[in-house]
Parts: structure tokens; sequence; C-alpha cells
């Protein structure tokens, strides 16, 4: 077996730390010890950059915020879905290492060079209270167990969304106290389970958490904007 080699560390000003391993050509970026991205297997990542996007395909200026970067899978799903050349990806990544170690060490490194992509180092919820009614979609892909937003969290997503466009949410599994959380912010819920993995002995599935600003109309019938 390979040795495993550490890229980087990084701790926080709350005490937390970043990790960021490598053993025989797989990346694995942890979070306090435990596993949070690799790039061994990402297939719940895609589905959810897809599933968020796929209603604003035919979108012209389609704006798109990426909470939580982990390895890139995310972001680069979305840019392969919306490869519109006024499409915009903004990150909200606040650990500004996690973005050089993606620079750095990445698979995905060469979207860094897409001038469509750009990066705040706060997280989605403090850009969203700066941002109302102006984004396509929110993905937002979690680490840990639970998804912990409080309902002035939610209301900001909310708002800062395009009437009819979804924030997408993977979870390990379902969350109820997040779902409900959700719905009193004025989100429109339902779910989807997805494989976690399309590699490895075991199929486990993840959940994505599809939470829409009201009904959607399809561009076709308002005009792309």
């Amino acid at each position: 077996m390979k040795p495993l080699t550490k890229l980087g560390e990084y701790q926080t000003d709350d005490g937390s730390l970043w990790e960021l391993w490598e053993r025989d050509g797989v990346l694995t970026l942890q979070h306090d010890g435990m596993p949070c991205a690799t790039s061994f297997t990402h297939g719940s990542e895609d589905s959810l950059a897809e599933t968020a996007v796929s209603p604003i395909t035919r979108a012209g200026q389609p704006c798109i915020m990426i909470a939580g970067l982990g390895l890139g899978y995310g972001l680069a799903k979305a840019m392969q879905c919306l490869p519109k050349e006024k499409a915009r990806f903004i990150v909200a990544e606040p650990v500004a290492a996690v973005v050089d170690w993606n620079r750095r060490f990445g698979e995905n490194a060469p979207l860094w060079e897409d001038k469509r992509v750009s990066v705040e180092t706060q997280s989605a919820v403090e850009l969203c209270r700066k941002r109302t009614g102006s984004l396509h979609a929110i993905i937002m892909r979690h680490s840990h167990a639970r998804c912990v937003l409080s309902l002035g969290d939610a209301q900001a997503l909310f708002n800062a969304l395009k009437g009819g466009s979804l924030l997408a949410i993977s979870l390990a599994k379902p969350d109820k106290r997040l779902e409900g959380t959700l719905r009193k912010a004025g989100f429109e819920l339902s779910s989807l389970a997805v494989p976690a993995s399309s590699k490895g002995k075991q199929l486990r599935f993840h959940t994505l958490l599809l939470a829409r600003r009201g009904r959607f109309v399809p561009f076709a019938e308002r005009g792309a904007n």
C-alpha cells in the first residue's frame, strides 16, 4: 500500500482543523479528522449540481452559488451543465485554504482559469444577505451528519433566489428539523435519493433536499433572463 501524505493543514479562528491528504492519487479533504470530500467518488455531489441547474439550462445569464467547495466536483458539474458564456458561478467558501488546495492539487484545477468563476471567502448565508433576488440556484454540499440552519439563515437563502429557483442540499440522511426550518422560511420542498457513490462494494444513498422559492415558470414562458 502506498503511503498516506498530508498535502495541507489549516486551523480556522474557531479552532476547527482542515486537512488535505493524498494516497495513490486519491485526495481526501478532512474537517476535524472526519472525511468530507474525496476524489475517489463524488456521485451524489454530481447529482446535486445537475439537479439544481436542470430547470435553468435555457436561462441566458444564469447565476449559480456553490455553497461549500469541497474538492470542486459540484462546481465542475454545474459548469458542464451550463456552458453558457454569460453564466456566473460564485463559490462561497469561507476557508481560503480549501480554495488554494483546489487550485494547487485538485482534479478540477483548470476551472479556476475560467473568468465565469468568482470566489468569496464568506459563508453562503453571509453572501445571500447581500444578494436579494439575484440567484438562479444555490448548491449546498453538506459534509456533516446534519445541516444546521437557523430560520434567519434560511430566509436569507430564500430571499437571494429568483422566483421559482432552487436551493439544493445534499444530506447523508433525511433531516426533518431542517425541512421544518426551510418550510417556515417559505420554501416548497421535495427530496430525492441518489447513490452516494458509483464505486465501492456497498451501495449507499444520500438525500437531495430540493427547496424551491415558489412555482417554477419555464423560461420558454417568461423569457430567459
